[in-house]
């Protein structure tokens, strides 16, 4: 498997903790329990064509369907594009093709890949972990999502601290410092790699390595579990020097296009 294959596998995998998975020709459908865009996503599951007509394309074909998935739901939804699968007519037409489906582009984000973490440059701060099962811990992981991704309270209560999303084989782990939750990581090995999602810090207790810490511990975890592989993930625009500085290196491209 190509880098940039075990990325967008591994990723599809995580992002099934929201909902179940529907296949439609091309693409994977997850739906959630909210109507929020971000939870309800769309993943193409093939390679795009590009058209033998600029007025007709695979790309608006599928994300019609997708269109009509979510619609009959009264959900919004969200749209994850690798650049890998497109063809590069269907790839200079991207926005255009989206915005006439009524999405718009909410983030860029690169698709990274390591072999291992080094060495640890700075000494990291000592936290309590704790693995997220159910109850007060939940709660916590509810908090730090509201705090760091912009998502509101109400709609990451009913994600993340009720329900079946948790029987989906990811590992969240909290780093708590004075007996307050202020750093999360969440880990899946997947598609023969360990993918690296939902890391944040709470604003107050940025800069103090804790998101390293935090990360270091939920992979060694999955090591002492026999889990092999290079380590992946997606990154935001702010955390993009920490990975980078983890070695990280980028292996293909996303774009997020959502319709709210």
């Amino acid at each position: 498997m190509r880098p940039w294959e075990r990325n967008a596998a591994n990723l599809a995998a995580s992002l099934a903790f929201y909902g179940p998975v529907e296949r439609r020709p091309g693409l994977r459908l997850i739906t959630s329990r909210v109507a929020f865009s971000v939870f309800n996503i769309a993943l193409l599951d093939s390679p795009v064509d590009d058209p033998f007509h600029p007025a007709v394309c695979e790309l608006d074909r599928r994300l019609e369907a997708a269109g009509e998935h979510y619609g009959r739901r009264n959900r919004e939804w969200s749209v994850w594009v690798c650049e890998h699968l497109l063809g590069p007519q269907t790839s200079r037409r991207l926005m255009r093709i989206c915005e006439a489906h009524g999405l718009h582009c909410i983030a860029e984000s690169p698709g990274m890949e390591t072999e291992e973490f080094p060495a640890p440059r700075r000494a990291l701060p000592e936290l309590e972990y704790r693995l997220v099962t159910a109850g007060e811990m939940r709660a916590s992981f509810s908090h730090l999502v509201t705090a760091c991704f912009h998502i509101p309270a109400s709609v990451a209560a009913v994600v993340y601290e009720h329900g079946d999303p948790w029987t989906a084989p990811v590992d969240i782990w909290l780093g708590y410092r004075d007996g307050q939750a202020v750093t999360s990581a969440a880990v899946i090995h997947e598609a023969g790699a360990v993918g690296i999602y939902s890391v944040a810090t709470l604003p107050a207790w940025r800069g103090r390595g804790y998101a390293e810490a935090v990360m270091r511990h939920a992979v060694a975890d999955q090591r002492r579990k026999g889990a092999a592989g290079p380590l992946v993930l997606q990154s935001s625009p702010s955390g993009l020097e920490l990975y980078r500085k983890l070695g990280f290196r980028r292996v293909t491209r996303y774009f997020v296009f959502a319709t709210a």
